[in-house]
């Protein structure tokens, strides 16, 4: 997808090694995480931003907070004009959608792959209609 560097968030060990790394970070995700280890990868006064709605209350410590100087902060996932303004970005940068696509005949296979934790990014289910 173009990055310079990746971070396998699903490994504590690689989360912890970023440490102090990241002016901002944006969860999309619908999961209870490890806070504190996201809080700790932000630099002094890095941001913490939460568009994913999480299933339970975040036990999100102060002191990681205070002694960074650092924010959480969270909103829906945006206004008609915000979302039209990341899509001229996206346009103009070439950056487009990472789907996998099944057909609706295949829907049970694709919940399946989506619940092992294989997709990449999205899952899109196509009309097996025309």
């Amino acid at each position: 997808m173009g990055a310079h560097h990746v971070v396998d968030t699903h490994s504590a060990e690689q989360l912890r090694l970023s440490a102090g790394s990241f002016d901002f970070i944006l969860s999309t995700v619908n999961a209870s995480l490890d806070w504190t280890a996201y809080l700790s990868a932000l630099t002094p006064k890095g941001r913490l931003h939460i568009v994913g709605v999480v299933p339970e209350p975040m036990p999100i410590p102060a002191f990681p907070l205070i002694a960074g100087e650092r924010s959480l902060g969270g909103s829906p996932s945006g206004a008609p004009a915000t979302v039209a303004t990341m899509l001229d970005f996206c346009a103009r940068h070439q950056i487009g959608p990472v789907t996998e696509e099944f057909p609706m005949s295949r829907a049970n296979e694709a919940l399946a792959h989506l619940e092992a934790g294989k997709a990449r990014y999205r899952i899109v289910l196509r009309n097996d209609l025309a």
